[in-house]
This record gives structure tokens, C-alpha cells and sequence, in this order.
């Protein structure tokens, strides 16, 4: 079940400051309410060092897709349109195999 979603970012980076654009529209969603979301820039927040190391976050944005134990689901890498984004995580939610 999906519970978490991280999006990981850095200020110089113009895919993430447009996805940032997306993944907060999708945060506001009532249909999204369970989910807790949440945005990390990479070179500042102490978490994101952890969250490097454990799930090899190798370029930005990336965005970890995470169940109600931090176990990974899924992991999307790069800037992703609105409908691509709702449809991964409306094909997650419903358990639909990607």
C-alpha cells in the first residue's frame, strides 16, 4: 500500500523545479489525502544523505514511492507530466502490476 512519496530534488535543477510543480498539485488531491508527500532538496536536508545511500538515488529529480514500513514500491526518475504520474500511482494504489 502506498503510504509515503518523496520527491528528491536540488535548487539547480530545472526538471525538478517543474515536476515540483506536478507533485504538489498531486499532493493536493482528495483522492491522494492517505498519502503523506513530501519534498527533499539533496544538497540540503540531512535526510536526503540517508535516503541517497539506501535507495541509490543516482540523478534528480527522483521520486521514491514508498509503503507504510519505508520498503521502496517503486522508483520514478525525472520529470513526469501530471497524467503520467496519477496514472503510475492510480495503477499502484489499485495494485496493478506496472
Amino acid at each position: 500500500m502506498v503510504k509515503n512519496i518523496i520527491r528528491m530534488g536540488a535548487s539547480w535543477c530545472a526538471p525538478c523545479h517543474l515536476f515540483a510543480k506536478t507533485f504538489e498539485k498531486v499532493s493536493e488531491m482528495e483522492e491522494y489525502k492517505e498519502i503523506d508527500f513530501k519534498s527533499l532538496d539533496i544538497e540540503e536536508d540531512e535526510e536526503s544523505e540517508i535516503l541517497v545511500e539506501k535507495y541509490g538515488v543516482k540523478n534528480v529529480p527522483t521520486t521514491l514511492i514508498l509503503d507504510e514500513n519505508n520498503e521502496l514500491i517503486y522508483k520514478l526518475i525525472g520529470n513526469l507530466s501530471f497524467k503520467d504520474f496519477t496514472d503510475i500511482l492510480n495503477n499502484l494504489i489499485n495494485g496493478d502490476e506496472q
